[in-house]
Parts: C-alpha cells; sequence; structure tokens
C-alpha cells in the first residue's frame, strides 16, 4: 500500500487520526437503553442480544437465542423487560 498510495497508508496509520467521543447524556435511569445483537458466537450456537441503561451502563438483560435479528424474538425480550421492570412503553424523546 506504501507504494501504490503513500497518502492513503498515512491515512490509516493507526495514531493519524483521533476517535473523538462525545459525553453520553441521559435524564436519568431508565430514560435511554441501548439495545444490539451480538454475532461473534452465532457459529458455535449462541447468539447473543442485550439492553444496557444508558444512564447507569447496568447490563439489563442479556439473552442467548436461536437468532437474534429475528424481529419477533426481539420485540418479546424488549416488551417482556419492560413487563418486568414495571415500566411503561414511551416513544416520545
Amino acid at each position: 500500500m506504501r507504494a501504490q498510495d503513500p497518502d492513503g497508508f498515512l491515512a490509516h496509520e493507526p495514531t493519524a487520526k483521533k476517535i473523538k467521543r462525545g459525553v453520553l447524556v441521559s435524564l436519568g435511569p431508565h430514560h435511554e437503553w441501548s439495545a444490539d445483537g451480538h454475532d461473534k458466537l452465532t457459529a458455535i450456537g449462541f447468539p447473543i442480544w442485550g439492553v444496557r441503561d444508558k444512564w447507569s451502563g447496568r447490563w439489563l438483560g442479556l439473552w442467548v437465542i436461536p437468532n437474534n435479528r429475528f424481529r419477533f424474538a426481539i420485540a418479546y425480550l424488549y416488551l417482556k423487560l419492560i413487563a418486568e421492570l414495571e415500566g411503561v412503553f414511551c416513544t416520545i424523546h
């Protein structure tokens, strides 16, 4: 790469650019959650899906499910978590 495109080589150098990270802002516990699937263990039969609270960083749930991309399974786990925490689904930001 250095011989073909010297500028591209310098752009990919690990210290060439710093990743700017912002501050996470949340109004309080359970105000905003982050949810995502983890596919690294899918090849051996363990797709994982989890939900984390943005304010506290606490894991609210981690599940091993047959397919972490199946929307009905994800919806079920999400709504089940809301019911367990005696919360109310709200989409207003």
